[in-house]
């Protein structure tokens, strides 16, 4: 029961801010269904995946690494390519359950908190390249017509040297050492006909969410070919997660419409149109940013781009606390400075090389 406590807490909000601005039927319209449908396709194969060992082969090849660096580096950057199609979400946890598995198997438990900053902020950084990538891309995209990949790409350039000195500066006690797992068994992938199929449904839902295909077609189309193939898919899909999203963007929007505290935030945006979803991304994160903040905001450019800026620490330190919550606070830690001084890093340089108005 315990994975549906951040939608119970979510749905509780949701209800106050119900308490505040009561929802009406325009108010119900104007939530980002896109965003909850493609968010529910993503999920749906991002599971499919899961459930056939997509994964193994990849944990293969970081076992085989001679290096620890080199097995950190090889997840990180799997975890990269894999985001815009896969978000942010679901590869940093995958890469961040390989690594750890590959580090305690060559007993370099010291590195895990680490490997998993490194990977959850590189996942988040790949995810900023298409809207499929993370939930307030969608938002943005769908609603102000904001490419993500116009938008975001600089931020993603500069991320990748910043965070291939990041990891060399982490593990600069002992870049050399050495983890000795040639031949370690792993887990065989499973049938692989479902796993091409899957894959093949996350570029489809990634060209939907780039306005390639009406994403609603897609929608019909994608329950009717799941049903068919893989109906199992749809009872792995991760509901509760899909629900904490659903209620608190709709939380997020509710607050938003009141009046009072909309005044309060249009005034902060405009005057501090970058620092302000920065600030607010990084505390409630990032799709809740974009929705509080998404009809009061002067620029959904610098909304999209300082949301995504800020959500790269909530996500660094949160993305797969799960998975390391037996390793004790210290790599929470780890994660929480590691993504603080990554995402600081690309704005400031952004702000130095294209004078943004922070």
């Amino acid at each position: 029961m315990r994975k549906y406590y951040p939608a119970a807490i979510a749905a509780l909000i949701m209800l106050i801010s119900f308490l505040l601005s009561p929802p009406t039927g325009e108010f119900a319209v104007a939530l980002p269904w896109q965003a909850f449908f493609t968010l529910f396709m993503i999920s749906t194969a991002a599971n499919g995946l899961a459930r056939e060992n997509a994964y193994s082969a990849l944990e293969g090849v970081a076992s085989s690494m001679q290096y620890t660096i080199a097995a950190i580096a090889f997840t990180a950057i799997c975890s990269f390519i894999t985001a815009p199609f896969l978000t942010a979400f679901y590869s940093s946890l995958s890469f961040i359950a390989i690594s750890d598995r590959v580090l305690d198997g060559a007993d370099r438990k010291q590195y895990k908190g680490i490997a998993a900053a490194i990977i959850s902020t590189a996942s988040y950084s790949g995810s900023m390249l298409l809207p499929s990538g993370n939930t307030q891309n969608i938002i943005v995209s769908s609603l102000y017509g904001v490419s993500a990949i116009d938008t975001m790409y600089p931020a993603v350039i500069i991320s990748i040297p910043i965070i291939a000195v990041s990891m060399i500066i982490a593990m600069i006690r002992k870049p050399a050492d050495r983890i000795y797992m040639h031949g370690k068994d792993y887990a065989q992938p499973g049938n692989r006909s479902f796993i091409m199929f899957h894959i093949c449904l996350l570029i489809v839902v990634a060209l939907s969410a780039s306005d390639i295909f009406f994403w609603f077609d897609l929608l019909i189309v994608f329950l009717a070919v799941v049903v068919i193939f893989d109906r199992k898919a749809l009872l792995k899909a991760d509901y509760p997660m899909l629900l904490a999203y659903i209620f608190a963007i709709t939380a997020m929007q509710a607050f938003a419409s009141y009046p009072s505290s909309a005044k309060v935030l249009s005034d902060a945006t405009a005057v501090h149109p970058v620092l302000v979803p920065y600030i607010t991304a990084a505390l409630i994160g990032p799709a809740a940013a974009v929705s509080l903040l998404g009809n009061l905001h002067h620029s959904p450019d610098l909304l999209l781009l300082s949301a995504n800026l800020g959500g790269m620490i909530l996500v660094s330190s949160s993305s797969a606390v799960l998975l390391i919550r037996k390793e004790g606070k210290r790599c929470i830690m780890e994660r929480v400075i590691i993504g603080t001084a990554l995402s600081l890093a690309i704005l400031i340089i952004l702000s130095l090389t294209r004078h943004l108005p922070v």
